[in-house]
């Protein structure tokens, strides 16, 4: 099954991708930090922030910006997968590879012949700008 769908939820820092994406710029910790690199999702007043979830073949993967969803589709795409430890050093902070997001995704999904279909569905998709 295939399908994608945009809701509105109240922080975007819970995506799976957001601590791996969104780097923190200034001296606060990334969970208390309002200044990242790229910068973070817009909040859209009381509605709050989009969430693109796109499900296929059975999983579900969870974005909350443009960005995230650009970096998937980089990572996924690679015939040759990295390891978690290889991305999660390029990024200074607490977190360790087993908490990558790339580290989290069900095995099956990991699969070039499960990859190459999802990056080419998810190649398709357009991060929403308003709904």
């Amino acid at each position: 099954m295939k399908n994608s769908d945009v809701k509105y939820v109240s922080n975007w820092k819970y995506s799976p991708m957001a601590y791996w994406v969104h780097i923190e710029t200034g001296s606060k910790p990334w969970r208390l930090s309002d200044e990242f690199d790229p910068t973070a999702p817009k909040r859209f007043g009381d509605l709050g922030y989009l969430q693109l979830t796109i499900e296929f073949n059975g999983h579900s993967f969870i974005f909350t910006s443009e960005e995230q969803l650009k970096v998937f589709i980089e990572i996924m795409g690679r015939k040759l997968l990295p390891s978690s430890l290889e991305l999660s050093g390029k990024r200074i902070g607490l977190e360790g590879p087993n908490s990558h997001w790339l580290s989290r995704l069900p095995a099956k999904t990991k699969a070039w012949s499960y990859r190459e279909k999802l990056v080419a569905y998810c190649s398709k998709i357009d991060f929403p700008k308003y709904k």
